[in-house]
């Protein structure tokens, strides 16, 4: 064979057709695609947990600040009555 033929011959046993790339699209979309809707649906629902732990913590936290700061505030406003109540 010459060299232009055995060129041809191999450039066609590497030509892919347009039943393998159907048969390619379809796999990807009923496969790939549905696999990775279903993590994202998943993800989904995992942010949504940890959006409402970490609310539920925060509102905690806050709450805690809260009580500090009144105890704190309360224990500083008796210490300066008692300090006016000497003075006076």
């Amino acid at each position: 064979m010459k060299k232009k033929q055995a060129k041809i011959i191999e450039m066609s046993s590497n030509r892919v057709t347009t039943k393998e790339l159907q048969s390619e699209i379809e796999q990807i979309k009923n496969n790939h695609l549905a696999h990775i809707m279903e993590d994202i649906d998943e993800l989904k629902e995992d942010v949504k947990d940890n959006r409402r732990f970490f609310t539920e913590r925060l509102d905690r936290l806050d709450n805690r600040i809260y009580w500090t700061l009144g105890i704190v505030v309360t224990t500083l406003l008796t210490f300066v009555g008692a300090l006016l109540s000497r003075v006076m």
